[in-house]
């Protein structure tokens, strides 16, 4: 089992133990004051020496539900890389219970202290397969996969995790795995 497999089944299991009846609404959910101004951290492979930081905040929005922003930002203080999520479109952070939003940040930045490797990037015949980000063809991947770099893929949906690497000092999406929701 790859790194990443490892890490979605360990935080999917987790999910599980932290689920609520909640999980099957349908629609956004409210935001709760609980699952607000959460920072949790985590360095790249685990490395305080590695030069970049992974980032989630949560905050609540105007309309009313909670987002996380998940940044990472350089040892210079450059981001290398951020986006935003409804955290009722995140599996690891959906549906939070009382309090736990801490711990499901935590979760979900697992994907950047346990790495894997592009080597274990699934062909398209795999029954989860791997799509390629924009702009990125199969020679791309298969070049990702002889090269054996460190890949860190995060949950971004319900179904799938965005894979990144590092390229020099920027970091890069390389593609979207997919999962079982």
């Amino acid at each position: 089992m790859t790194s990443t497999t490892r890490t979605l089944v360990a935080s999917l299991a987790a999910l599980a133990a932290l689920a609520t009846p909640a999980l099957a609404q349908k629609g956004p959910a409210a935001a709760a004051p609980d699952d607000c101004d959460h920072v949790a951290m985590a360095h790249w492979g685990g490395d305080p020496d590695s030069g970049l930081v992974a980032e989630a905040v949560t905050i609540c929005g105007e309309d009313g539900r909670v987002r996380a922003t998940l940044t990472l930002v350089a040892s210079d203080g450059e981001i290398r890389f951020q986006r935003q999520y409804p955290t009722d479109e995140v599996m690891l952070l959906a549906s939070p219970a009382d309090g736990d939003m801490p711990t499901r940040l935590g979760y979900w930045l697992a994907a950047f202290t346990d790495l894997d490797n592009t080597t274990h990037i699934p062909g398209e015949d795999a029954e989860f397969p791997f799509l390629p980000a924009e702009g990125l063809t199969d020679a791309d991947i298969n070049a990702l996969r002889a090269e054996a770099r460190d890949m860190a893929c995060y949950v971004q949906g319900l179904e799938s995790a965005n894979c990144l690497v590092r390229d020099g000092k920027d970091v890069r999406e390389i593609g979207l795995m997919l999962f079982p929701g």
